[in-house]
């Protein structure tokens, strides 16, 4: 694995005449750009800012099946969703993707009573072909034995179900690995500026920036050009087409991140909001809990542009109200909040919906009349399938002009590992000085974060004396990871490490996060890293001082 010249990559950028040309780089983008640069086609992608820093490092954290979907009667886009689940958790991204016990307490204000939600949980489970991990029926006793902090009150009794736990923006960022082993060039802070054209309907290119240079614009050839930004999607293609209609309707969700297990021993939790019956889940994440997510139509006038979406105080409220009513006896104050993130979806309009949630997460593909491919909506889990149908989509179109595309081989995203071993010492005989030099945790914790790819952060570790020293108290991220991340992972600053790299950011609470930022300054030598800064990276800005 070379080290990323970032030089060279912009030069390539604008060397080379590319097949296909993704904006974005989310997971969206980054699942085109490996199944695309798989087939075979010559493949680049850039993204505006980080990758995932938008909408892929700002979900629910869940691969699932989407058991709220089954209220919708959308169920072939629940057993979609549920098989994508367990492509993930068996061959694609097991050390990412981990199978959790969700529980659902049945209460007076519930929507559904227990027939219904044990009917719901057994269509759940036919749908994934029984492949669920298994569901349980619980009494009112037996589900406080197992939780004693849920009120008692009202307490009808309980269903338990299963669904995968996972790492978001580690998820995308092996997506992006995968697309570079199969020799897509891809390169963040890379902003769109415009197209060039022959015609009307010609796109061959895309005028750039690179953000981190004083360079200027330069134009990036490309035979197909995909748009894959998300909740940016209709401004790209007004770029390429003022007079475009908007598709979207971006829709805002807020989460919370509470110390470790503060609500439950071993579930994850599917609550409803006092407020609007809306159903939102408390889960257990990387030792901490995690609750989510609101459900509203993003307001550009109250929520700031598209990259400074954060939770406001409201937000906070509805959600801590949510869990009160249910764990009454929990001691949780929103002074107790470690960190908060905000994300958009890109949902596609629909005609007479109203209420935010009842949206359809379907995906839309589709061509303007400028030429500009562009894919919006569906859902994390789903992402494979829809990269999948994007270049199944594009190929189509241009296999008839340009016979590369007619000479592609299927769709293999499906059968590969996201992350492929790259270490060549053998494991056997240098597996005593890992454990000697680093200890168990500190194995443990690299092979659940890199998968096969652990020996290469072990290696950096033991290169320099201070390469196993932890970057924060108590967690088990180590100073190795900041060097790897930023020579093979595309990790330019602070925030890139500590909020999409690993979970720092989100994890550890202000003082320790300052600190960290002090310890990895040699990596990232920023300026202007303030208290500020860091309660911006936290989503602390609600809170008032």
């Amino acid at each position: 694995m070379d080290v990323l010249d970032r030089e060279q990559q912009i030069q390539s950028l604008q060397d080379s005449e590319f097949d296909l040309l993704v904006l974005g780089g989310g997971i969206t983008g980054a699942g085109i750009a490996r199944d695309a640069a798989m087939r075979g086609l010559k493949v680049a992608l850039v993204e505006a800012n980080d990758f995932c820093s938008g909408t892929s490092s700002k979900s629910s954290k869940l691969l699932h099946g989407g058991i709220r979907y089954l209220e919708q009667f959308h169920l072939h886009l629940v057993f979609e969703a549920s098989q994508e689940r367990r492509l993930h958790s068996q061959i694609l991204s097991p050390h990412l993707a981990k199978p959790v016990p969700f529980l659902i307490p049945i209460y007076p204000w519930s929507p559904h009573g227990r027939m219904a939600m044990s009917a719901g949980v057994f269509l759940y489970d036919l749908l994934a072909l029984f492949r669920n991990h298994g569901t349980r029926h619980l009494s009112k006793d037996k589900v406080l034995k197992e939780e004693n902090l849920l009120a008692s009150s009202g307490l009808k009794g309980g269903v338990v179900y299963h669904d995968v736990v996972m790492d978001d923006a580690r998820l995308g960022l092996e997506n992006i690995r995968s697309a570079q082993l199969h020799s897509a060039l891809v390169v963040n802070y890379v902003l769109v500026r415009g197209f060039e054209k022959k015609g009307e309907s010609d796109l061959y290119g895309v005028w750039a920036k690179d953000s981190l240079s004083n360079q200027a614009d330069f134009l990036i050839r490309a035979k197909a050009i995909v748009n894959a930004t998300g909740p940016w999607c209709d401004y790209i293609r007004k770029l390429a087409d003022p007079d475009v209609e908007s598709y979207l309707r971006p829709t805002k969700g807020v989460h919370i991140l509470f110390p470790n297990h503060v609500l439950g021993k071993s579930h994850a939790f599917v609550l409803t909001s006092n407020k609007d019956d809306r159903v939102f889940f408390s889960i257990p994440w990387f030792d901490r809990t995690l609750v989510g997510t609101t459900d509203t139509d993003y307001n550009p006038i109250v929520d700031g542009g598209m990259d400074e979406i954060k939770a406001n105080e409201n937000e906070i409220d509805y959600l801590m109200e949510g869990v009160k009513r249910t764990f009454p006896e929990a001691s949780i104050r929103s002074s107790d909040i470690l960190s908060t993130f905000a994300g958009l979806r890109p949902l596609v309009k629909e005609i007479g919906s109203s209420n935010p949630s009842a949206v359809s997460r379907e995906h839309k593909i589709w061509v303007d009349s400028s030429g500009l491919y562009n894919i919006a909506g569906g859902k994390y889990t789903t992402y494979r399938n829809m990269a999948k149908q994007m270049v199944d989509f594009v190929i189509k179109k241009m296999k008839s002009k340009h016979s590369q595309f007619g000479n592609t081989i299927g769709c293999n995203t499906a059968f590969e590992p996201l992350v492929l071993p790259s270490s060549k010492k053998n494991l056997e005989e240098h597996m005593q000085e890992y454990r000697n030099n680093l200890g168990d945790e500190t194995l443990l914790h690299l092979q659940s974060r890199y998968g096969a790819r652990w020996q290469l952060v072990a290696d950096i570790a033991l290169e320099t004396s201070d390469g196993k020293e932890k970057i924060v108290e108590g967690e088990t991220d180590i100073l190795a990871e900041a060097r790897y991340a930023k020579k093979f992972e595309m990790a330019r600053t602070s925030e890139d490490f500590l909020r999409r790299r690993t979970m720092l950011a989100l994890k550890a609470k202000n003082k320790n996060l300052i600190n960290a930022i002090q310890k990895i300054q040699k990596e990232f030598p920023e300026e202007n890293i303030t208290e500020s800064t860091i309660k911006k990276i936290q989503g602390l800005e609600w809170q008032k001082t």
